[in-house]
């Protein structure tokens, strides 16, 4: 499951917008220190057709996890603007959806985005600083008693971070390999992180969105971060309504997309992710990946005696499958075809796995 961050200051609008994308969620007074945690369907049109098509009693579509940490004051820890015991629930997920405040409140500073982007990006770069030079120092203990390969790349590796860190380069800029970056996992390093950049924007502003995302992209330039807009308010009403009416009050507005949808495809893109289907008897389930696994992982992630087990993949794309409509006629056609564990799995497939425990 996804999970994702939403992190921001006091009076950003947060819970707002974790009530838009996850109406569920129930969100209580209570003190500033709460975390709440509200899980989102991700839509695809491809999941509902293949539900039309083979008529099976549940449609299981994959779920986005989002945590929304509580508001902080700027500067009040002595490390990061977090509080400690907050920053384990921002290091567990897998991106940030840092919002920031685009309309004025009174009580509060006027509106600066970029400013609020700043700070906050420093004091990331702070706190993983701080991280990586415990770790150097505890190396440098471990390797003087007794040195090893494993000890000694790792060494390179934190090296190499607390250089980035120190030039204010966020770590996601860097180039790891597959073994470096399952190193680094363990730390959980926030500017590691791919980063969603939403800025949270008046009802009166709605109109003039894209221009508000290429003014604050211009500035922000570093790779693993996407930067979007979205009026909180507006987007929490649009996800309490029906189908219907949401969409003609979206039209009224000039809203050509939710949120939810919007944000989740961008967090895909970030995170490099894609969507792979089942059918099983009873349901047509969506399941997802980072782009590039290869069928037995695929396989892994319905269910760990499947990948053990492995034997073949049965693959159709979901462009070839939706023509035909029939997985006979994907077969008959060439388009349904056997592949080992080494397929690369493409956005879209339909895939039925072959296995033996």
């Amino acid at each position: 499951m996804l999970r994702i961050g939403i992190i921001g200051p006091q009076g950003c609008g947060k819970t707002t917008l974790l009530q838009a994308l996850a109406p569920a969620v129930k969100v209580d007074g209570g003190t500033r220190r709460e975390i709440h945690i509200g899980q989102a369907k991700v839509q695809d049109a491809r999941l509902d057709h293949l539900y039309h098509i083979f008529g099976r009693s549940k449609k299981v579509n994959a779920i986005v996890e989002y945590v929304d940490v509580a508001g902080y004051q700027r500067g009040e820890a002595k490390t990061s603007g977090y509080d400690p015991q907050l920053l384990v629930e921002i290091r567990s997920c897998d991106a940030l959806l840092h919002l920031l405040r685009g309309f004025d409140t009174p009580g509060l500073p006027d509106a600066d985005p970029l400013a609020g982007y700043e700070t906050d990006f420093a004091e990331f770069l702070i706190s993983d600083q701080i991280i990586v030079e415990h770790r150097i120092e505890r190396l440098e203990k471990e390797i003087s008693k007794k040195p090893s390969p494993d000890l000694k790349r790792e060494y390179q590796i934190m090296q190499r971070c607390q250089a980035a860190l120190l030039e204010e380069q966020p770590l996601r800029t860097l180039d790891f390999s597959a073994e470096e970056e399952k190193i680094l996992r363990a730390f959980q390093l926030l500017s590691l992180k791919p980063e969603l950049v939403v800025i949270n924007i008046a009802e009166e502003d709605i109109a003039r969105s894209k221009d508000i995302v290429s003014e604050f992209r211009q500035t922000i330039q570093h790779p693993g971060v996407e930067v979007s807009v979205a009026c909180a308010t507006i987007e929490m009403e649009i996800a309490q309504l029906d189908e219907a009416s949401a969409r003609e009050f979206m039209d009224d507005l000039g809203i050509r997309e939710s949120a939810l949808n919007r944000l989740i495809r961008a967090s895909y893109k970030l995170l490099g992710l894609i969507s792979f289907f089942t059918i099983g008897d009873d349901e047509c389930r969506a399941w997802t990946i980072r782009n590039g696994a290869i069928a037995r992982a695929a396989a892994g992630e319905v269910h760990s005696d499947i990948e053990r087990g492995f034997i073949r993949a049965e693959v159709v794309h979901f462009d070839d499958f939706k023509p035909r409509g029939d997985l006979a006629a994907c077969r008959k056609d060439g388009v349904r075809r056997l592949e080992g564990k080494q397929y690369i799995v493409k956005d879209g497939d339909i895939i039925e796995f072959r296995f033996a425990v």
